[in-house]
């Protein structure tokens, strides 16, 4: 089976990984000093990786004195992971190699009212990135997909966004596992996009942080100790949730809904480019709208602090870069003073430093890669 050099991975050398993917290399003395093991075990779990093709030596390097050290690194054409992500505007697809490294990234806008539209999308988008690619079907590990959603108790259950309701089908992970022949994880998008940043992101190297995912609706993620929390059913992190939907909110429906009734003329889908056009052409107008979710922002973020405490907030989501650029200073709570006089300790607010067409559909990939083990554990039952 093309998946076998996955089965049966410990859970020590998926963290190496894990490792030698954000440090692109490392010799084993290394990785026995991030694992808290004997080099002893390292040299069998390397040996066995080396086996299996998962993991290449590279090049020697002097330290200092004694025997020189053997890097070892990631075998970039063992497997390939599928992000996608979609939404009713559009569906977006990342190629990633074993290492991580964006082969491939195509962006299918549209109005997507069924999931056929979008499964059908999704088969001839994952054959388009393997072509290009020169890529057969079976070198895929998994396909991760993205969307706005909740979970429920049953894995073939999910609780749609309003926006994406009409979707809704008995089991939509079975239905795209069929049409891609690989295993599918469905994920929510702000988690997707948190995985992201937390497995191939994140140079701050935080251990504690929380994801705020602006885009059609709010959402958000939590990392603990370097892992996504999930909650119950796998729904931490609903920071919409703190601000009603009847309510004004920093979201990008919010603000295409604003600029709509203000002037009139609005890019007819989410395109990045239309948008920052449009945006960069009605400065007044933004900076309205800005001066309303920005205290919105503050009261979520301060909130968030609050009961996290996270180290650092990073401000994600497909609402455009330079609208979450200028929301971030409203996240210095000792000037927005959100809840008057209340005070919290001030984490640090980033905006996420995955470089991608589409973060969402990259951590999805991302996320495929990270939890090798379940994946090819999937794949072997399906």
């Amino acid at each position: 089976m093309r998946h076998a050099p996955f089965e049966g991975i410990g859970a020590t050398q998926v963290a190496v990984l894990r490792y030698l993917r954000r440090r692109g290399s490392a010799s084993r003395v290394e990785i026995a000093e991030l694992c808290g093991v004997t080099a002893a075990a390292i040299s069998m779990m390397t040996r066995d990786l080396l086996e299996r093709g998962v993991i290449l030596e590279g090049e020697r390097r002097q330290a200092g004195r004694g025997a020189p050290h053997i890097n070892l690194k990631l075998n970039p054409s063992v497997g390939y992971a599928l992000g996608v992500h979609c939404n009713r505007f559009s569906v977006a697809l990342t190629l990633l190699d074993f290492c991580g490294d964006v082969l491939g990234e195509l962006r299918c806008p549209g109005r997507y009212d069924t999931f056929e539209d979008v499964r059908e999308e999704i088969i001839e988008g994952k054959a388009k990135l393997l072509q290009q690619a020169d890529l057969e079907d079976e070198v895929l590990v998994g396909a991760g997909i993205a969307m706005p959603t909740r979970f429920r108790q049953g894995a073939s259950f999910l609780d749609l966004a309003q926006e994406v309701v009409s979707w809704s089908g008995p089991d939509l992970a079975a239905s795209l596992q069929k049409g891609l022949g690989c295993a599918v994880r469905i994920e929510n998008d702000a988690n997707a996009a948190l995985m992201g940043e937390l497995t191939l992101g994140n140079a701050a190297d935080h251990e504690n942080f929380v994801y705020l995912y602006l885009s059609e609706g709010i959402g958000g993620g939590i990392i603990i100790g370097k892992q996504l929390y999930r909650g119950n059913f796998g729904n931490a992190g609903e920071i919409g949730a703190l601000r009603a939907r009847g309510l004004t909110r920093p979201s990008f429906e919010d603000l295409a809904e604003f600029c709509a009734g203000h002037s009139g003329n609005v890019p007819s889908d989410r395109s990045p480019d239309a948008w920052n056009t449009y945006l960069n052409s009605n400065q007044e107008l933004v900076d309205t709208w800005i001066n309303r979710a920005g205290p919105e922002t503050a009261r979520l973020g301060f909130s968030l602090s609050a009961v996290l405490a996270p180290e650092a907030i990073y401000v994600g989501g497909s609402l455009p870069r330079m609208i979450r650029e200028q929301l971030c200073p409203w996240l210095d709570f000792s000037v927005s003073d959100p809840f008057e006089g209340a005070k919290v300790l001030q984490p640090a607010i980033l905006l996420p430093e995955v470089s991608a067409a589409d973060t969402v559909a990259f951590g999805a990939a991302a996320m495929i890669l990270h939890d090798l083990p379940a994946i090819a554990n999937m794949r072997s039952q399906s």
